[in-house]
C-alpha cells in the first residue's frame, strides 16, 4: 500500500490504537512488583460542543501597484478599502472527540522512583492530545455592514495539544493503591490548535492555521487496579483562531486578503481508560 494515501495513514493509527488497548486490557492480569504506579497513557473519547461564534472578517486594500498573489490574476488593481464584515451567533456543530493523553506525577513510588518531596504526590503534568471535527452547519446570515444574505457553511477540524500542570486528591486508601482509588483532579495549562477550515464565502477560502490558546479540564479517575483505571473528564478550551486567504468574498468581483478571526469556546465530556507503570 503506498504511504502516502489515506488509507495508509489510517490503517497505521488503526493499528497503534490497537496496541495500546491490547496492553492497555492486559494489565488487568499482570502484577508489577514495583510501587503503584504514577506514570500513565490513555485513550478517551466524547461528545463535544461549542458556543456561538462571531467571526470578523478584516479585507484589505492593495496599493495601486500591487501584483496580486499568485491566485489571483496578475495586473495593476486600484486602491481598494474596505470596513470589517462580521457574521453573529454562527452555531458550531456538535462533534465526536478523540484523544490520548501521557502524565506523570511526582510521588516516590511508580517507575521513576525520584526521591520528591511528600507534598509533590498531588502535583502532576500531562501531555493531552484530541482531534475533532470544527464544523458550521448551514445557515442564513447577514454579513454586516453591507447587508449582504447568504447561506453560510463551514467544513473543517482542530488538532490540539494541550500542556497541562495538574492537580489531583485521593480517597479510599488501600495497600494496592496506597494514594487512593478514587482520585477527582483538576488541570490547566497553554494549547498549541491546528485548525483547518474550508468556508464558502468565496471560491477559495481555505486555510489552516496554527494558533495558542489555553484548556481546562476537571475529571474523577477510579483505580480498578494499580495498573489500570477509566476516567470521566470535562474539558473546556478557548481559542482565538486566525485565517489568512485570498479570494472574492460575499459576491464582490475583486480579490480580496481577507483574513478571519474567530473565538471558540468549546466543551466536552469524555470518558476513558489508561494504562499505568
Amino acid at each position: 500500500m503506498p504511504r502516502n494515501t489515506p488509507e495508509y495513514f489510517f490503517k497505521r493509527t488503526f493499528i497503534a490504537i490497537t496496541l495500546i488497548l491490547l496492553a492497555i486490557l492486559g494489565s488487568l492480569f499482570w502484577d508489577p512488583t514495583f510501587g503503584w504506579a504514577e506514570l500513565h497513557v490513555g485513550l478517551y473519547l466524547g461528545p463535544n460542543f461549542g458556543l456561538n461564534t462571531n467571526p470578523r472578517w478584516e479585507a484589505r486594500k492593495y496599493a495601486a501597484t500591487e501584483i496580486r498573489p499568485q491566485s489571483a490574476p496578475r495586473g495593476i488593481y486600484p486602491p481598494l478599502t474596505f470596513p470589517a464584515f462580521t457574521a453573529n451567533n454562527i452555531s458550531v456543530e456538535p462533534s465526536l472527540m478523540v484523544g490520548g493523553k501521557f502524565g506523570y506525577w511526582f510521588s516516590r513510588e511508580g517507575a521513576l522512583r525520584a526521591n520528591y518531596p511528600s507534598f509533590m504526590k498531588y502535583i502532576g503534568l500531562e501531555l493531552d492530545i484530541s482531534y475533532n471535527a470544527l464544523n458550521w452547519s448551514r445557515q442564513g446570515v447577514v454579513i454586516s455592514p453591507i447587508g449582504y444574505g447568504m447561506q453560510i457553511e463551514n467544513s473543517g477540524f482542530m488538532v490540539t495539544a494541550a500542556f497541562l500542570v495538574m492537580g489531583r486528591y485521593g480517597f479510599l486508601p488501600d495497600k494496592e493503591v496506597p494514594f487512593g482509588r478514587l482520585q477527582p483532579y483538576l488541570g490547566i495549562g497553554p494549547t498549541i490548535v491546528f485548525t483547518k477550515t474550508s468556508l464558502n464565502i468565496g471560491p477559495d477560502y481555505q486555510s489552516t492555521e496554527g494558533d495558542f490558546g489555553f484548556m481546562v479540564e476537571t475529571g474523577l479517575r477510579y483505580m480498578v487496579r494499580k495498573n489500570f483505571s477509566i476516567n470521566a473528564e470535562f474539558k473546556y478550551r478557548y481559542l482565538q483562531a486566525h485565517v489568512d486567504a485570498d479570494s472574492r468574498v460575499f459576491g464582490m468581483p475583486y480579490w480580496l486578503y481577507a483574513p478571519m478571526a474567530t473565538t471558540y469556546n468549546l466543551f466536552s465530556l469524555t470518558v476513558g481508560v489508561a494504562y499505568h507503570f
